[in-house]
């Protein structure tokens, strides 16, 4: 176990923490979970990024919008996944562990918090999409997707990507899987970078398998390059695009439209119009919101229509880089703007910021329940 394995654990002791994430009804106090009924939290967020820390904090939100004094310490760059009333957090490249925070047992005590934790060495764990008592994880730096047990942490299947690895790579670099109707969709940039970390990109591929079997369905290559994220919406799959991280507008990154009867992907909104590529990217029946990048520190925030492909600016977000979360249309997105970092709420077309513990990191993951 590495210095920041034992730091995960050892600091949760530290905090003492004495709340819980409990069901919600009928003014019930029991803090028994039923996944079907309202949750008393809205959802975590992870303060973290900053790289002379190295230690990040998982706090959580309440449905009025206040946010955790008391947190559990994690590697600083570290992302939250939710599932039902789970929390998951996965520890970047170089910790390379995912956690799971079970609510029921952060009332018990903290040394308890952590109900497993599992590491992927050097596979730099990016996302988890869930299949009953069983999640596909997306290691990005690594040769495989692997299914794991929710329960233990434990690996009960594998899926070999390196076939779409570009020349010279081991890894095909996935950005973002999702799970639907029985298929896994498997989002890679497949960029390639030299000795001299030089970096060119292809345009990426989005791969389908069984998400039972593991067995591969079929592969659609993109039209734009360095995807970042994607959503399916009626029978389609969207997907956005970065380019190259240059901040240039043009046709090599945006939104692209996949049809998957067809196989076919065209570009529906480019950077040209957008101004940039797409850094973060979060959708919910046809609305999108993202973050365009016009260069490290600037990347504002955009409403998209995809049916319509039309999109408006968001004003009050300067920096919203990949902190963001929606559910029911509601948005939680961070601002990274140096010394004036904040985390908002956008809801109905007006931002309001919330109250953050004093001290707090820049809000780096968010995950809603």
């Amino acid at each position: 176990m590495n210095k920041f394995k034992k730091q995960s654990i050892a600091a949760l002791a530290a905090f003492g923490l004495t709340f819980g994430l409990v069901a919600c009804g009928d003014d019930s106090s029991s803090s028994a979970i039923n996944p079907e009924e309202e949750y008393t939290y809205a959802g975590v967020v992870f303060d973290g990024g900053d790289y002379m820390v190295q230690e990040g904090e998982l706090r959580w939100i309440d449905k009025d919008g206040k946010i955790s004094e008391k947190n559990i310490s994690f590697y600083q760059d570290s992302r939250v996944v939710t599932n039902g009333p789970d929390v998951y957090v996965l520890e970047g490249l170089g910790t390379d562990n995912i956690s799971k925070v079970d609510p029921e047992l952060i009332e018990k005590g903290a040394k308890k918090a952590v109900a497993w934790q599992v590491s992927f060495a050097n596979a730099n764990p990016v996302d988890m999409a869930f299949d009953g008592e069983e999640a596909w994880v997306a290691l990005q730096n690594a040769d495989s997707l692997v299914k794991i047990s929710t329960k233990d942490g434990k690996v009960v299947k594998s899926i070999n990507t390196k076939k779409f690895a570009s020349k010279g790579q081991t890894s095909p670099y996935v950005a973002d899987i999702e799970l639907a109707d029985g298929k896994l969709y498997v989002l890679m940039q497949r960029y390639a970078m030299d000795a001299e970390y030089n970096f060119t990109y292809p345009k990426g591929i989005v791969a389908v398998y069984d998400a039972s079997t593991g067995k591969l369905d079929k592969s659609i290559e993109l039209v734009t390059k360095n995807p970042t994220a994607m959503s399916l919406y009626n029978g389609n799959l969207y997907v956005a695009s970065l380019g190259e991280y240059d901040g240039k507008a043009d046709d090599n990154r945006g939104i692209e439209k996949v049809d998957l009867k067809t196989e076919k992907s065209k570009l529906i909104i480019s950077g040209k119009k957008l101004g940039a590529g797409l850094y973060g990217f979060v959708a919910e029946d046809g609305i999108a919101y993202a973050s365009v990048y016009e260069g490290w520190g600037s990347t504002p925030l955009v409403k998209i229509d995809l049916e319509k492909k039309t999109f408006e600016k968001v004003e009050g977000v300067a920096d919203a880089q990949k902190t963001l979360a929606l559910k029911n249309g509601v948005l939680y997105v961070g601002d990274h703007t140096y010394g004036e970092e904040k985390l908002y709420i956008y809801k109905d077309g007006e931002l309001k910021a919330l109250d953050r513990p004093k001290g707090s990191q820049a809000p780096y993951s968010i995950a809603l329940f």
